[in-house]
């Protein structure tokens, strides 16, 4: 039975040849490499340097002969110095010569060093002799003969070594020329081999393991049917794309039960939005019931409330079971064996410390039947406010997703109780709080009514006084009443404002509009309070156009005007100026009121219309007033669709400007 081709196979016989044909190209290149070293070896360490010693010797005898000749000729004691320089280097070179000289090669050496030594001992006898004389003009004669000899053998030893200079390096071309055709060769042969086997791999490897890789590819960009040849190509690549297969299937179904997964939690999520929309709590309990039945598909499902937990109804459950039906017993059992967050299967077991339902519990799980039962508490943070309880007939256990989604569903419900709680506090708050504001405001006109009536007589009284119609007053006396007249205006300007304000609180506050000239208005405002600026040495101002007519409530108009001036006129020291002008600007009636006062805190300005705002200065000069004045304004002009605006820098003043509709 033949074998079936793997991968392994095919490698191996491709890559098998190509390592024969690396290992004999490296063989090769290794061979030529040590013979090249060998030849460099020879040629650099003995040939060349024997070259430079053999030179360096006939250089020295020339060097000690020139010496010698001139010293004889000349007497000049620098020629003979050359002449010994030059004997120290030859004894030198000689030795070196000596000792790289091989066997074959010492006895062209010594030759030459005993033709120089017949030389050198001739070159003594002659160094002793007188100079310029006859017996030295003899030894010159002598010598000539003994170096030409030397010099002979010098050259023909220097002969030699050229010749096998040039004989290495023939040999080292050679080998390069012939490395190199073996190296091509084996190069070309490697190639032709490769070659080969890329086409082996393309057919047994590549092209089916493309065919893989292009089922991938297809499938990551959303073929997911698609599915992997695994019948082509050696075992390997045909166990891969059956594994890839499998990992198809598999993946198809994980994202069935993705998807199945997350349309739970999009029910999970819709009914969580549900509950919390709940503003009762027996309304949000009984939509977590009904949701969680039907989205898990239990058949029983019951809500029991924790004992001690008020305004909660203690026990809700789909198709009301637990009042005579299969829950009524579990609807018995206390929840207080669960902390907040805990959860609880039938088919789990408890660990080393953790609490199990009691038997009370299991009993009444198996009065409704064998289905698997899943039972989690229903929390606010740490407080535990119930559980949720879900039986199914049969079917399938409770899957971890499913604890999971039905812990959401506990955690949202717990939230919305809360909510819902907190909800139905808040209204009955709401509505204590409105009753008590209901009877603030009463007893506030109630109060102020009643003090007008015995204010008005007072001032009814005080004027008969003031008019002598009681008899002659003195001055301590008139003084006196004009005091008791000051303080009854300040109260009965007060009772005016508490009223107006609890009527703006009531809603009964309304204009009563009908067409008015502003700068009338304006110009009375500023008669009424002459007398008070006067006394207080303020110089009282008024820049009014006329007519500026605009459809408003007179009455409220004048109290806006008398406001906005008497607190100019209260809150400017003397000598300060104030200063009213009314004119037409656009589409809008504009008053604006300026002081040179003592100004607002920038920090302060933010609460100036604010009900009983005293700002900290004025507080501090004790300067009196209710705080009322400037929250009255400010209503009045929003009630007639107008703006107002302020500006104040403290110590130098302030400008109150107000804008009405001219329509």
């Amino acid at each position: 039975m033949p074998r079936e081709r793997t991968v392994g196979r095919l490698l191996t016989r491709a890559f098998g040849v190509l390592a024969a044909l690396i290992v004999c190209t490296g063989v090769a290149e290794t061979t030529a490499l040590v013979m090249q070293h060998r030849v460099v070896d020879e040629l650099s360490t003995r040939v060349q340097p024997l070259q430079l010693a053999n030179a360096a010797l006939s250089s020295a005898l020339a060097d000690g002969q020139r010496g010698l000749r001139g010293y004889l000729l000349t007497g000049d004691s620098q020629s003979l110095d050359a002449y010994r320089v030059a004997r120290g280097e030859f004894e030198q070179v000689a030795g070196t010569l000596q000792t790289l000289a091989r066997e074959t090669e010492k006895p062209a050496v010594a030759r030459q060093l005993a033709k120089a030594g017949d030389w050198w001992a001739l070159a003594e006898r002659q160094r002793q002799t007188p100079l310029r004389s006859s017996e030295a003009a003899a030894y010159l004669a002598q010598g000539r003969p003994l170096y030409q000899a030397f010099d002979a053998e010098n050259r023909e030893f220097d002969d030699e070594l050229a010749a096998r200079a040039a004989d290495l390096r023939d040999r080292s071309s050679t080998l390069s020329i012939v490395t190199t055709a073996v190296v091509v060769a084996l190069t070309l042969l490697a190639a032709i081999t490769a070659v080969l086997a890329a086409t082996l791999i393309v057919r047994g490897i590549t092209r089916p393991l493309a065919r893989v890789v292009s089922v991938i590819d297809r499938r990551r960009s959303g073929e997911l049917h698609l599915r992997a040849d695994a019948t082509a190509g050696p075992v390997e690549i045909r166990a891969v794309a059956q594994a890839i297969n499998e990992m198809a299937e598999e993946g198809d179904r994980i994202r069935g039960a993705e998807k199945d997964i997350a349309g739970l939690r999009v029910e999970v999520r819709r009914l969580g939005d549900r509950i919390r929309a709940h503003l009762k709590v027996a309304d949000a309990i009984g939509e977590a019931v009904r949701g969680l039945a039907e989205i898990f598909r239990a058949d029983h499902v019951l809500a029991r409330m924790a004992a001690g937990q008020s305004g909660l109804p203690p026990l809700v459950s789909l198709r009301d079971e637990h009042a005579g039906g299969v829950l009524e017993e579990l609807a018995g059992c206390d929840v207080s064996w669960l902390a907040s967050g805990d959860v609880w299967t039938d088919d789990e077991r408890a660990t080393a410390g953790q609490t199990a339902p009691p038997e009370r519990e299991r009993r009444a799980w198996a009065v409704v039947g064998d289905g698997p039962v899943l039972t989690v508490a229903v929390s606010v943070g740490d407080e535990r406010l119930g559980a949720l309880t879900l039986i199914r007939d049969g079917g399938p256990a409770w899957t971890p997703i499913d604890v999971r989604l039905v812990e959401g569903v506990a955690a949202d419900l717990g939230r919305g109780v809360h909510h819902a709680r907190l909800f139905e506090r808040e209204q009955q708050l709401v509505a204590r709080l409105k009753e008590l504001d209901t009877a603030k405001t009463d007893f506030m006109s109630t109060v102020s009514h009643e003090l007008r009536t015995p204010l008005t007589s007072i001032a009814g009284y005080l004027e008969l006084l003031l008019d002598a119609e009681a008899g002659e007053l003195g001055p301590p006396q008139r003084k006196m009443l004009e005091v008791i007249g000051r303080n009854t205006r300040r109260l009965r300007e007060l009772i005016e404002d508490i009223l107006i304000l609890s009527k703006i609180e009531s809603g009964s506050f309304r204009p009563s509009r009908r067409p008015v000239d502003l700068g009338g208005h304006a110009e009375s405002a500023v008669a009424q309070l002459a007398s008070a600026a006067a006394k207080g040495e303020v110089e009282l101002r008024a820049e009014v156009d006329r007519p500026l007519e605009l459809t408003a409530d007179p009455d409220q108009l004048d109290r806006v005007l008398t406001n906005l001036l008497s607190n100019a006129v209260k809150f400017t020291p003397a000598h300060g100026t104030v200063t009213l002008i009314a004119r037409r600007e656009d589409d809008d009636v504009c008053v604006s009121v300026s002081d040179t006062g003592m100004g607002i805190p920038l920090g302060e300005q933010e609460g100036l219309f604010s009900r009983f705002f005293r700002a900290s200065n004025a507080v501090h000069q004790a300067i009196p007033g209710t705080g009322l004045g400037l929250a009255i304004v400010h209503t009045i002009v929003a009630n007639h669709g107008g703006r107002i605006s302020v500006e104040s820098v403290e110590g130098s003043g302030t400008t109150v400007t107000v804008r009405l509709p001219a329509g």
